[in-house]
């Protein structure tokens, strides 16, 4: 006999049970290769803004801890390179997380990777167009207000 035949086989099961288990099959297969992709990947970029603050914080604490002030100074920071506070709050426990542990900041590569990209900074320019738009928007709609009850 061929390994063919010994093969054992479901039977009494709807194509359509047999069918979801298989797209559930390939969805944990697809899970698993993009885990594997991103437990792979490469360091962060240098300039990115997560490893920018990173390495600030690394400098700025003292043995694993950061003073109040050091704290908040680095938030601000944070916000200035477009990340979020909680995402800031999170490098800076994961920094200290590996100061405690005696750990060099490369290991936690991966951890920063797993939060979001920040958004660039606004732009000054885009800043002001935004505001003057809005002043506009406001004297258009008093102009209008104005306009109305003189109707009225």
């Amino acid at each position: 006999m061929t390994d063919a035949s010994h093969r054992i086989r479901f039977v009494g099961a709807d194509d359509d049970v047999l069918s979801k288990w298989a797209r559930e099959r390939q969805a944990r297969e697809a899970v698993l290769a993009e885990n594997r992709r991103a437990a792979t990947s490469p360091d962060l970029d240098p300039t990115d803004p997560r490893w920018v603050l990173a390495v600030r914080v690394r400098s700025a604490l003292q043995g694993s801890t950061l003073t109040p002030e050091r704290r908040s100074k680095i938030q601000r920071e944070a916000w200035h390179l477009g990340i979020r506070p909680f995402d800031a709050n999170m490098i800076i426990a994961i920094v200290q997380d590996r100061a405690r542990r005696g750990e060099s900041i490369n290991s936690s590569n991966v951890a920063l990777q797993l939060l979001g990209t920040p958004a660039p900074p606004e732009s000054a320019a885009t800043s002001a167009w935004r505001w003057g738009l809005a002043f506009l928007c406001a004297v258009a709609a008093n102009a209008f207000l104005i306009w109305w009850l003189d109707l009225l």
